[in-house]
């Protein structure tokens, strides 16, 4: 089936595999609005299983696997994948001949303490950092990404995947800019939204 691609409400998941020892891991999980779709080469003995806080099956994936070139009936490697999101999806395990293997579990999203830019680093006053005006513990599963853009360009992405909500913003990457519009995103892994938003001229 060729690779085609979905727009709508997705996590990107990506991790490794171990056919024969049975175990695998689950590095990331990431809220994404488009999903590339590709049947050709997922493995069956390979599966993503979302499930509700109730332990209701939502859905069961099998992953593309990705292999060395080399070694295309390799035991071990690496897979992405893309699964549906839907409001009652909690976790996702991923599980090898039927052996559970590794498990993500929806982080606990809370609105972080406010947010504020401070002044800039005297040693490089070309940096301005943002963090939270009161001390703040990582919360499991959830992360933090920091996009900035000038005047009415597109947004950049400067930190990805931030246990906290704290960076610094490097004017450097915008020269000549006359306004910086800075945001920051919540994600808890299958669901992301905005928590700080600010506007800075120069």
């Amino acid at each position: 089936m060729p690779t085609g691609v979905t727009k709508g409400a997705f996590a990107h998941v990506a991790g490794t595999f171990d056919l024969v020892a049975k175990k695998g891991t689950i590095d990331y999980v990431t809220p994404v609005s488009v999903a590339a779709e590709s049947n050709d080469f997922e493995d069956e003995h390979i599966l993503l299983i979302g499930e509700s806080a109730q332990n209701a099956k939502i859905f069961q994936k099998p992953v593309n696997p990705q292999r060395n070139s080399c070694a295309p009936q390799a035991t071990q490697g690496t897979f992405e994948e893309y699964v549906p999101v839907t409001p009652d999806l909690a976790n996702i395990r991923l599980t090898i001949d039927g052996v559970a293997a590794a498990e993500f579990s929806r982080g606990q999203r809370s609105i972080p303490g406010n947010l504020m830019l401070g002044p800039p680093n005297p040693s490089s006053p070309h940096r301005i950092p943002i963090n939270p005006a009161a001390a703040t513990k990582p919360t499991h599963n959830v992360t933090y990404t920091v996009q900035a853009k000038a005047d009415e360009a597109s947004w950049l992405t400067l930190a990805l995947g931030l246990p906290l909500p704290a960076t610094d913003i490097d004017l450097n990457q915008f020269p000549g800019a006359k306004r910086l519009e800075i945001r920051v995103l919540q994600s808890d892994g299958f669901v992301e939204s905005e928590v700080f938003r600010q506007i800075k001229t120069f």
